[in-house]
């Protein structure tokens, strides 16, 4: 049983170095050096950018309704000041 989607491009699996690539054809490219998320649906493997959120993720904001605790805010320091640790000396 195959997956049939208009416009689908084939494209073949092959070596680069110790990883499997797959080479994106048609309007399946993306800009090189995108980050990508890979993961298993079934029989299909998906490959979607980094810049979309999980649809299990989206689905879920706003289910949380108690109040998140913070913590207490950092005391700011100077940037400028600096804590000098002396090291024991060892006979």
């Amino acid at each position: 049983m195959g997956y049939t989607f208009p416009m689908a491009n084939e494209s073949i699996v092959f070596r680069s170095g110790n990883s499997l690539a797959v080479r994106l054809t048609g309007n399946c490219r993306l800009p090189r050096g995108t980050r990508v998320r890979e993961y298993r649906d079934g029989p299909r493997v998906v490959i979607e950018p980094l810049d979309t959120w999980p649809e299990d993720f989206v689905e879920a904001l706003g289910s949380f309704v108690d109040e998140i605790p913070r913590p207490p805010p950092a005391i700011a320091r100077s940037p400028f000041e600096t804590k000098v640790r002396r090291r024991r000396r060892t006979a």
